[in-house]
């Protein structure tokens, strides 16, 4: 038994403190700052407004009791602490002052964040907060970065030489941020695991119909077929559990990044997601050691050879290296610089902030002044909230032959004698118990069929089941949804003869329609 724990000791103490070159953080290092300023620069002209006391701040601390747990300042103040951030982020990626750009970085992008919970606030800037924590304990600006080279390492430029005399540290931070983005994903497979409208397809149905992310191409043609919805579903959640376990050093991991790559790009696709996605790619790095480091370096270096642009651009760089000399004694000369630049950036985005007004105090008309609004218009909106109308309550009515769960696994409009028809009326919630009738109607509006089926509250979705018989000839049909007396959707559809063929009638009734 001892020697099993020594065992179990043994690997764990290899997997975190095991030496290794900082490959890894230092790609994330230069990646991740510059992703972020994809947040960090829409926000810039409205400082003043959503982060100081000139404005209207929304400190998620309200929520729990804690007006104030962060403090809050004037808009100049607040202008210059975000140009500190975004100068400490550029800086961290370029590795200057390393360290100290990735701790002003943390404390400040985690300050503004709890400053903003509306529309700062979000999965992503909480992912990025621990990023940046992990990023500033570890040793990334040990390679590749200005630090690097002011302290004389101007070798080892391709990863895997002979010659690589790296400093290596342990892996703490890296395995860090591995195991925290597993727990993410796990951490979101379990909460989706208790919200029974995800695995229905229902959540991802109505997500996919909006835009309040960004635009997104697939969403609304996607949400069309909701058996794919619900397979999604399934497939993400399988996926997330299994992250932790099969993201490591193994066959498995060339299998679930490529899948992890797939389903962010895909969540850009149908739901408008940015900043996710990019945020994850980046903290994917992570999972590179440094043998996956020197085999991209040795194809590189082959690229290198073979391209004759590449091979001078390699030696122009090389040559600049050389033109530099040596750094030594720049260092202390780099910090009082890193402190003056910082400073200046900050006082000068001040300037250009104030120059800018924001609410007009400098112009020749005066402060901006809040315009009245229309007497009827504020009558209206402050009235109390109209009564749902009977068709709010229904979403789309479907028809298809084949129910997988709950939901349609096909699509049809045309039906041949024997078929069954399943017509499923969505609900849209929240609404009452209702009784609803599901008619079947000719091209003379007789009634052929018609069912009915009471959808209580909590319901989604009714179903109604018809039987193509002898008393449907051939030819156009509606199929109408009615609910309190009164119809609220309609859907026209056609019976064809055993043959597949429509009556000739048809064809008329469509080209007139």
């Amino acid at each position: 038994m001892t020697t099993t724990n020594e065992r179990f000791g043994a690997k764990v103490e290899k997997f975190f403190f095991e030496p290794e070159v900082p490959y890894a953080m230092a790609l994330i290092r230069i990646v991740f700052p510059v992703v972020l300023m994809g947040m960090l620069l829409p926000r810039w002209h409205v400082v003043r407004e959503i982060f100081s006391t000139d404005g209207a701040t929304a400190q998620l601390s309200r929520g729990y009791g804690f007006p104030d747990m962060v403090p809050e300042f004037s808009g100049t103040v607040a202008v210059a602490l975000y140009a500190i951030l975004i100068f400490a982020c550029l800086s961290a990626a370029a590795g200057w002052c390393t360290r100290v750009s990735l701790v002003v970085s943390a404390v400040l992008f985690t300050y503004f964040s709890l400053l903003d919970y509306v529309s700062t606030m979000t999965k992503y800037t909480v992912i990025a907060t621990h990023v940046l924590t992990l990023l500033a304990l570890s040793h990334c600006g040990s390679i590749w970065s200005v630090d690097a080279w002011l302290k004389g390492r101007r070798h080892n430029h391709w990863p895997g030489l002979p010659s690589a005399e790296y400093e290596r540290f342990p892996a703490w931070p890296r395995r860090l941020l591995q195991l925290f983005i597993g727990v993410v994903y796990f951490g979101a497979a379990i909460t989706k695991m208790h919200t029974p409208l995800f695995f229905t397809g229902d959540m991802l149905q109505y997500w996919m119909q909006t835009h309040i992310n960004f635009k997104h191409p697939l969403g609304e043609y996607l949400s069309l077929y909701p058996i794919l919805l619900v397979a999604f579903a399934y497939i993400t959640v399988i996926w997330e559990v299994m992250f932790i376990f099969l993201c490591w050093k193994s066959s498995w991991r060339t299998i679930i990044l490529p899948i992890g790559i797939l389903f962010h790009f895909g969540t850009t696709l149908t739901l408008g997601l940015l900043m996710f996605p990019m945020i994850c790619y980046t903290t994917y790095l992570s999972f590179l050691d440094e043998d996956d480091v020197r085999k991209v370096a040795a194809w590189f270096r082959k690229r290198v050879r073979q391209s004759a642009w590449l091979k001078s651009l390699v030696a122009s760089a090389t040559a600049f290296r050389l033109r530099m000399g040596s750094p030594a004694g720049w260092q202390s000369s780099a910090r009082a610089a890193f402190v003056f630049s910082m400073a200046l950036f900050a006082v000068l985005n001040v300037e250009v902030e104030y120059w800018l007004d924001l609410y007009g105090e400098r112009r020749p008309e005066g402060r901006y002044e809040l315009v009245a609004m229309d007497p009827g218009e504020a009558i209206r909106i402050l009235s109390p909230c109209e009564p749902y109308r009977l068709s709010d309550r229904f979403f789309a009515i479907d028809m298809g032959t084949i129910l997988v769960g709950d939901r349609l696994a096909n699509r049809r409009t045309e039906y041949r004698p024997g078929e069954r028809i399943i017509a499923q009326c969505n609900l849209t919630p929240p609404h009452e118990d209702m009784y609803i009738e599901c008619k079947v109607q000719n091209s003379d509006n007789t009634i052929v069929d018609q069912l009915g089926a009471v959808a209580t509250r909590e319901m989604f979705r009714a179903n109604f089941n018809y039987n193509v018989t002898e008393a449907m000839p051939p030819g156009d049909y509606w199929l109408v949804v009615e609910t309190a007396g009164r119809p609220v959707m309609r859907k026209k559809f056609r019976i064809l003869d055993a043959k597949g063929n429509a009556a000739p009638e048809s064809y008329g009734n469509a080209a007139a329609n």
